[in-house]
């Protein structure tokens, strides 16, 4: 598996899987398709709801392969939703935590003691005494600086070996520069050949943030792109490579990390099977041509402080 290195001088996978929606044995099996086929890099949340599955997945995996948690990389996040056993709808408790008016934040330790719960939590269903990336899933408004203030203390704790952010903008980054000590590693966007967001990648980049893309497949469902679809055929007759492979190659060539997320072992397979040919430079500049700022996920309306 081919890795970044990250500004802490951490390495990691260049691609992963994305664990969400799934669950139980479902999540199980696909894990343990996954590690075979070479993945690395497991991306969950605590709003996921599915991290103690996960941990049960990686024990089934251990069982398999031996002591290989040094292997993995995992990824997981602090949202504001509060976990209640056995809740498997993500979104039910959203807004819960991290507003001014919020019940739970009532002193100056507030923020301290949920996000510490939070990752203690995390650790203990992951089945695991280290993360390899902890991320904001959103830019909280009210307690974005404390938020981050927490993930910071955790990290030169070494409960954490990374910390970034999820659906940041500049401005965002910005803040934590003026007011944190660490710079974030790695921010988690959405970004497509129809999306490119090119400039504010251009901008995490010169910071020293790596950009990790989820649902990096999403815009072959913009089913009235035409001609995007068209070249994408193209260049699968001419690279032997299906539509997705060739958008995460994309992906791959722009220095960014996806985490694409399927069931289907066959598709598992094929995601990660995309080190074995070179788009051109001019296929790569044509590809990003289809650019229409096209937002498949509303974040302005799913996610705070936009």
């Amino acid at each position: 598996m081919k890795t970044l290195k990250l500004h802490n001088g951490v390495e990691i996978p260049q691609i992963g899987l994305g664990t969400y929606p799934l669950f139980g044995n479902v999540l199980s099996k696909t894990l343990l398709h996954a590690y075979d086929y070479g993945y690395r890099l497991f991306d969950t949340a605590d709003n996921y709801y599915n991290e103690e599955d996960l941990g049960y997945g990686l024990t089934e995996l251990y069982k398999l392969y031996g002591d290989v948690r040094k292997d993995l990389f995992l990824v997981t996040k602090i949202s504001d939703e509060l976990y209640r056993q056995g809740n498997i709808t993500p979104g039910a408790n959203r807004g819960i935590y991290f507003w001014k008016n919020s019940p739970y934040m009532k002193d100056l330790n507030s923020c301290h003691n949920i996000v510490y719960k939070k990752v203690e939590d995390s650790l203990r269903f992951m089945k695991t005494d280290y993360i390899d990336l902890l991320l904001m899933h959103r830019p909280y408004p009210d307690f974005f600086e404390e938020i981050w203030y927490e993930m910071e203390m955790l990290y030169k704790e070494g409960k954490v070996r990374a910390i970034g952010v999820c659906s940041c903008y500049e401005r965002h980054l910005d803040r934590l520069l003026q007011s944190g000590s660490i710079v974030p590693m790695v921010n988690q966007i959405e970004t497509s050949p129809l999306n490119t967001k090119q400039d504010l990648i251009r901008y995490y980049e010169s910071k020293g943030v790596k950009i990790m893309v989820y649902s990096p497949l999403q815009s072959l469902k913009f089913k009235g792109e035409t001609e995007y679809h068209n070249y994408l055929k193209v260049l699968s007759l001419k690279y032997t490579k299906n539509m997705g492979q060739i958008v995460l190659r994309y992906n791959i060539q722009r220095g960014l990390i996806p985490i694409p997320k399927s069931t289907n072992p066959e598709r598992l397979y094929a995601n990660i099977k995309i080190y074995d040919f070179e788009l051109s430079n001019e296929e790569m500049m044509r590809i990003a041509s289809f650019n229409k700022n096209l937002q498949y996920l509303p974040e302005s309306k799913g996610c705070p402080g936009f």
